[in-house]
């Protein structure tokens, strides 16, 4: 979605991962349509508080979150050995799949990570976190672009379609949890 935020108009996703920071950031939903609001996860349990508190919404968007705040977890691990990096992904894992335990797209996102973090080091596979982590919120919002176009055609003219978007005016800021 297109918003204007501190005077910048410019494109946002409703979850995206600030590497240099190893911070989940969101659009606020619960504030929509009438406040426009980043919130900022500084560490995988304020991203499972994200998801629990609903912040997020939308399968593929938790999926996205969830996914996002194990790359997030993953790429905190300052210990030393994969046993010990495996120990500790675990517990990450776990406490993001408790974060909403019957939506399923955050596991599938995450046992998929998981299945694939397969590096020879610990460096290597938080790399590989992040990348699946972003392929997985780059195919989910290809997959609601293709639903965009596909329905487009469907929407008569003169039709009214109402959205957690549809606001012509939104006040903007930013918050950490």
């Amino acid at each position: 979605m297109k918003v204007t935020h501190h005077g910048t108009s410019r494109h946002y996703r409703t979850v995206w991962f600030d590497a240099p920071r190893n911070r989940v950031r969101l659009i606020e939903q619960r504030l929509l349509p009438h406040q426009f609001k980043i919130v900022s996860a500084a560490e995988y349990r304020e991203t499972a508080c994200a998801i629990t508190a609903m912040v997020v919404r939308g399968a593929g968007a938790i999926g996205a979150t969830a996914a996002y705040g194990l790359a997030q977890g993953v790429r905190a691990f300052r210990g030393r050995g994969l046993k010990a990096f495996e120990k500790y992904t675990a517990k990450v894992h776990r406490t993001l799949a408790e974060a909403r335990p019957t939506a399923v797209d955050p596991l599938n996102a995450m046992r998929s990570m998981l299945a694939q973090m397969n590096g020879p080091t610990v460096a290597e596979r938080q790399a590989q976190a992040l990348a699946l982590a972003e392929q997985f919120a780059d195919d989910d919002a290809a997959h609601c672009q293709t639903l965009g176009q596909v329905g487009e055609p469907l929407i008569h003219d003169g039709a009214r379609v109402l959205t957690p978007v549809s606001y012509t005016h939104l006040r903007a800021h930013e918050t950490s949890l």
